[in-house]
Order: structure tokens, then C-alpha cells, then sequence
């Protein structure tokens, strides 16, 4: 914008310089100057005035697009937001997943008793990891709460028949455990010693 009217300033300058410079000891130079100067400034304040007008209507617009921006983008925001405290990655609800866990609480409970007891020290993680194997197998995912919500029925009929028919594995690997002071605290040792009839002199 600057250079457009500092040219047309310039040339209006000249052009009003010739005129004086033709009629130069009369009055009516004084008076043409006066109109050009007149007609120059009056153009000149209306370019401007139009220019200031179309950069504010520019401005508005290029306001009114990064609110628009900003207010859709925090309303994606908090969309997004509500979407994964309900759901998870696959559209499990988070009532759902938490009813896959109390399942398998208390299938956990079922075969092997309350948790202070030593049966339930011993030998859970032998239970959990065994059941976590074949569930995500079964199911083809990553987690317990990865599963499409048709598949929920079938995924708590699988945890309430889990079972591990043939311990000895487990017996087994508790026994090496114990022999190679393997346990990660004393109260599993005790346990073990307690569960397995050891008496320790």
C-alpha cells in the first residue's frame, strides 16, 4: 500500500510543481496550486480511508478464522477428551473393563482362597499370567479391555471356567524358587514353608 500512494504522490508533486512553475507571478497560480493541492490531499485521504477499511475487513475475517479455529479446536479437544475416559483404544466402556476385572478377582478367589492366605501367595502369578496368556490368545489383543463390546459375554464366560488343571508345573517351578533363594521377600518364603509342610531347623 505504502509504495502504490508514495508514488502517486510523487507524480501528483511534480505535476503540481509544472503547473506552478507555467503560471508563476500571477494569482491564478496560487489558486490552481491550491485546487490540486486540494484535489491530491482529498484523493489521497480516500485511498486511505478505503485501504484502512479493506485491511480491518481483512483483519476481522482473519480474526473471526483463528477464533473459529481456536474454539473448534478446544471443543475437539475436550470431545477427544470425554471419548477416551469412557472408552477405550477398541470402544470397550470403562464399566465394562472394570466388570473384566472384578471377574477375574474373583475367579482368582475361587481357586485359591482369600488373598492372605498361602495358596493365593504362591501360586497367583502362576494363575494370572496363565490366564492372561489364553485370553489374549483366545481373543487376539493386547489387553484384557482390548475386545469389541459383542465379545464381552465370551470373554467372562472364558474367566469364570479359567482353571489349571495340572499344577505340577507351577509346584515345580516354586520348588526351584525355594532351593535357589529365588523369592522376593521373606513372606513368600515362609509360605512355601508353611504351605509345603517344611520345617526349617
Amino acid at each position: 500500500m505504502n509504495t502504490v500512494l508514495e508514488t502517486k504522490v510523487l507524480n501528483l508533486e511534480e505535476l503540481t510543481g509544472d503547473i506552478a512553475r507555467s503560471l508563476r507571478g500571477t494569482n491564478e497560480s496560487l489558486q490552481i496550486t491550491n485546487g490540486v493541492l486540494g484535489k491530491i490531499i482529498n484523493g489521497l485521504q480516500n485511498q486511505i480511508s478505503n485501504q484502512v477499511k479493506i485491511e480491518m475487513v481483512a483483519t476481522g475475517k482473519e480474526i473471526e478464522a483463528n477464533v473459529t479455529t481456536a474454539v473448534t479446536s478446544n471443543i475437539s479437544s475436550k470431545i477427544e477428551s470425554t471419548i477416551k475416559e469412557k472408552l477405550d483404544e477398541r470402544g470397550l466402556s470403562k464399566t465394562d473393563a472394570d466388570r473384566l476385572t472384578k471377574a477375574r478377582y474373583r475367579r482368582m478367589r475361587e481357586l485359591l482362597g482369600d488373598s492372605k492366605e498361602d495358596k493365593y501367595k504362591l501360586f497367583i502369578s502362576f494363575y494370572q499370567g496363565s490366564m492372561r496368556k489364553g485370553y489374549l490368545k483366545k481373543f487376539d489383543v493386547m489387553r484384557y479391555a482390548d475386545i469389541e463390546p459383542d465379545k464381552l459375554p465370551e470373554a467372562l464366560e472364558y474367566i469364570r471356567n479359567f482353571n489349571i488343571i495340572d499344577t505340577s508345573w507351577c509346584v515345580e517351578a516354586l520348588h526351584k524358587t525355594y532351593q535357589n533363594n529365588e523369592f522376593a521377600n521373606n513372606k513368600l518364603v515362609h509360605a512355601y514353608e508353611r504351605y509345603f509342610n517344611i520345617t526349617v531347623a
